[in-house]
């Protein structure tokens, strides 16, 4: 890809957290349409004894042009956002922001029958 194609990014926002991802610095050479983050879990293949055929795995790149550019930066911009949100759940215990909301409006709301 030419030096003035855009790279895709994302943002991602939570509360008072927000983080960037971009692409720069990636060169088309690492590329690739298996993700790190993508296909059957760890699990999955023990599970099976390793004899788990993935038949969602993504065709391979068509190198040298746009598209197959574009499936791989996109593929890399998901697996960086992945790792970066698997890393947020693990340092909170496993537990997603919204379930200590839910959690938090619960305590709430029997703080406030025990006051009644």
């Amino acid at each position: 890809m030419e030096s003035s194609t855009r790279l895709p990014s994302a943002r991602y926002v939570a509360g008072e957290t927000t983080a960037t991802f971009t692409l720069e610095g990636v060169t088309p050479a690492e590329l690739t349409a298996d993700g790190t983050t993508t296909g059957p879990s760890p699990y999955l293949l023990e599970s099976t004894g390793g004899q788990y055929v993935d038949r969602d795995r993504p065709a391979a790149l068509t190198a040298g042009t746009e598209m197959g550019a574009l499936r791989g930066y996109v593929t890399r911009l998901q697996d960086d956002i992945n790792v970066y949100l698997t890393k947020r759940i693990q340092a909170r215990g496993g537990r997603v922001e919204e379930d200590e909301e839910k959690e938090e409006e619960e305590d709430e709301a029997e703080e406030s029958e025990e006051a009644k």
